[in-house]
């Protein structure tokens, strides 16, 4: 999985949400890349990629990285 670029990470983030909710700007996402640095968000996303892939659930997922 090839790392992805800023925009194309808070994109990620942001379409990430659940869709009736979507409680986060982009804006939010701008932040957080920045917080994290690209570097680790792509990161991240990798990890969240993985488990999705193994069949945890979206919400779980977002439960845990809240915590």
């Amino acid at each position: 999985m090839s790392p992805l670029t800023f925009e194309e990470l808070v994109s990620y983030f942001f379409y990430a949400q659940a869709e009736a909710e979507r409680p986060y700007e982009r804006i939010d996402f701008v932040r957080l890349v920045q917080d994290l640095g690209l570097e680790n968000a792509n990161a991240l996303r990798h990890t969240i990629v993985q488990q999705l892939a193994g069949g945890r659930r979206l919400q779980v997922i977002q439960a845990e990285l809240a915590a």
